[in-house]
């Protein structure tokens, strides 16, 4: 009788990968008339007749004890995962009000800006804004991931790159070309590690690329499991950064700045030795461990 009452539990226990919680409960009572019947196939010897209808209650009481268990267990499955939503909206909601929070921020010194009598403070102003607007865009960009410690590189970088593509006033005029290996980095190194990316690209558009002038951007983000660093390459096929303007000084502070949040330090370099656009390469190399 054993046999057959395992064969019945394992048919219940199958209730665990249906969406309802109270399958296991009907597989129980599917299980229950055949364990009963069970007993007219045997056809046990009359002084065996007791033990044989013991044997079928036990049974139908442990298929059934099974059944409870496995009920109860989805039950608390779902509501957890109910709980778990509700979480992940609060974090999307919160994400978004940060980022709105944010962009407003960002609004209000460019309108201090604007009404600034001052070059240079006007000067500081739109740039103190335009760096919070890219943060704002950032936690935007974040909350979409969820109520999560870590965000998978590929799909963050991935989607501020089409966020930043969306924006160029001209997409045909420059082609940017993706390359990011998949691997988990804390959303906190993920917001210093996004706006370290738009302050290359912007560097690169404003600089590399004289007016009308098309070219490649390519950004890379490689996390070789071989070794335990990741690398942030920005590279363009401009004029170079000897040949093409001076970079803005606050930039590159602030893109220097970004890379120290992460564990690393930037490295120029003309992309190419030589050629009328040697281009220019960004280099970031950090540890896979300070992103976690």
């Amino acid at each position: 009788m054993l046999p057959v009452t395992i064969f019945y539990v394992a048919i219940v226990l199958t209730g665990f990968w249906f969406p309802n919680p109270k399958s296991a409960l009907a597989l129980a009572l599917f299980a229950t008339p055949l364990i009963i019947i069970g007993y007219w196939v045997s056809i046990p010897d009359e002084a065996a007749e007791w033990a044989a209808w013991a044997s079928r209650a036990l049974a139908v009481g442990t298929v059934w004890l099974t059944a409870v268990f496995v009920w109860h267990i989805r039950v608390l499955q779902q509501k957890l995962q109910a709980q778990i939503d509700i979480a992940n909206g609060l974090s999307r909601e919160m994400g978004h009000r940060v980022g709105n929070s944010l962009q407003l921020v960002a609004s209000f010194l460019r309108l201090q800006a604007a009404g600034s009598g001052s070059e240079n403070s006007r000067h500081v102003l739109e740039i103190a804004g335009s760096r919070i607007m890219v943060i704002g865009k950032i936690e935007r960009l974040l909350s979409h991931f969820g109520a999560t410690q870590t965000v998978d590189s590929k799909a963050f970088i991935t989607a501020l790159l089409q966020d930043v593509r969306s924006i160029l006033p001209d997409p045909g005029q420059i082609c940017i070309d993706v390359q990011v290996d998949s691997t988990q980095i804390a959303s906190t190194a993920a917001i210093a590690l996004g706006a370290l990316l738009v302050e290359l690209i912007n560097n690169a558009l404003k600089h590399a690329f004289r007016e009308g002038m098309e070219g490649t951007l390519a950004v890379r983000f490689l996390a070789p499991k071989s070794m335990n660093q990741c690398v942030v390459e920005v590279e363009d096929d401009g004029v170079g950064i000897d040949q093409g303007q001076k970079s803005d000084g606050v930039g590159m502070q602030h893109a220097t700045e970004f890379a120290r949040m992460v564990g690393g330090s930037l490295i120029c370099q003309p992309a190419r030795q030589a050629g009328p656009r040697p281009g220019t390469m960004w280099r970031l190399a950090f540890s896979h461990a300070a992103v976690h």
